[in-house]
This record gives structure tokens, C-alpha cells and sequence, in this order.
């Protein structure tokens, strides 16, 4: 299965079809037989679209760090998607904006909840830091603890600040993230309602 490399059209996909992809297969890396071409194709395609948020230079080092992780008894069998996407985190880190069900989470009625129940900062920091939302009820917990203890200081610094009262370099800056934080958790709400109303 021959990965094509068009430049002068070239999207997203194809750019990491020309920097990651064949170069790899150009080194040997292949499927197994039992998998159908079609269906290594669909997966290098996946792969593709999920790494596409990478610069030329880290797409090349992760050429460069994928290279001898080959699978199989020879080694030339392609690495599984969770060694790409796990590697290519190391080498750039994928933008939050950017993540597969952020939007869709935000933009659903879990944003919505999360914005009424003053949780939404702290829901957005767990994306930040897990790259997923909260799955069961303990990690549900330690955010709804976390967003009290973070909407208590929140209230009682810009209540200092309102007064012209001395506030801390430190937290100011503290108040900074969490506003930037609110803002874009916030604006992530309110385009999946604007999607909803247009649907």
C-alpha cells in the first residue's frame, strides 16, 4: 500500500503522509497480512488526521523516534496508534482546542451544567491535565471541590481589588489563568449552543 504524496495540493493529512507516514513505510514499516488493505489505509488515515496539528520539525522527530518501534518479529510492522499519539504528545503537545470531544463536550448540555453548577473552569482544567472529562463520581467530586475552593478565592480577590486593597503578584497571576481559563471554557459554551439553535 503505497502512501500518495501530492504537494500541491496538500492538506493537513497529506503533509503527514509526506513527513511521518512514508517515510516509514518507505523503511519498511507494513500490516500485518491479516489486515485488509482497506482497513490500513482507514487507520493510517485516522492517524494522519489526529497529527496533523503538528509542526514539519516535530512530525520529522517523531519520524525519527518512531523509526525502532516497529512491531512484530521483524519489527516492521506499523506501531500502534496509542504509540504514535503518546509519542507525538512528548514531541508537541496537542492544543486542547484541538482535541477530539472537547467542543462537543463544552457544547453540550455537560458545559451547560457545568457553567450553572460553577464548575466549568475546573472541568476545563481537568481537559487541560487528563485530556478527557471527569468519567466517574470520585473525579466529579474533586472538581466540584476544587471549583468551591477555586470561586472562594476568586470572589475574595477581586473583592481586594475592587477595594484597591494590596493583592499578591502571585495571586493576580493566579487570577489571570483563571479568568483566561473561564473565558475560553465559556466561549467553548457558547458556540456549541450556537451550533444547537442553527441544528
Amino acid at each position: 500500500m503505497r502512501i500518495e504524496q501530492d504537494q500541491d495540493h496538500e492538506t493537513k493529512r497529506d503533509r503527514v503522509r509526506r513527513l511521518l507516514l512514508g517515510p516509514l513505510e518507505g523503511i519498511g514499516f507494513r500490516f500485518p497480512k491479516a489486515v485488509e488493505p482497506e482497513e490500513g489505509r482507514k487507520r493510517l488515515d485516522r492517524l494522519a488526521d489526529e497529527l496533523g496539528y503538528m509542526s514539519d520539525a516535530n512530525l520529522r522527530r517523531l519520524f525519527e523516534a518512531m523509526r525502532s518501534k516497529g512491531e512484530g518479529r521483524a519489527r516492521d510492522f506499523w506501531p500502534s496508534h496509542a504509540a504514535f499519539v503518546a509519542l507525538a504528545q512528548l514531541a508537541q503537545p496537542r492544543p486542547l482546542e484541538e482535541m477530539p470531544g472537547l467542543a462537543s463536550w463544552f457544547g453540550s448540555a455537560a458545559g451547560r451544567a457545568a457553567l450553572a453548577e460553577g464548575r466549568l473552569v475546573e472541568e476545563y482544567r481537568w481537559w487541560l491535565a487528563k485530556h478527557r472529562p471527569p468519567l466517574n463520581p470520585q473525579e466529579r467530586r474533586i472538581i466540584a471541590d476544587r471549583a468551591g475552593a477555586a470561586q472562594s478565592k476568586v470572589a475574595r480577590l477581586r473583592e481586594r481589588l475592587g477595594l484597591r486593597l494590596p493583592v499578591d503578584a502571585t495571586d493576580r497571576e493566579w487570577l489571570h489563568a483563571y479568568e483566561t481559563h473561564q473565558d475560553a471554557a465559556r466561549e467553548l459554551v457558547r458556540r456549541g449552543q450556537a451550533q444547537g439553535e442553527a441544528a
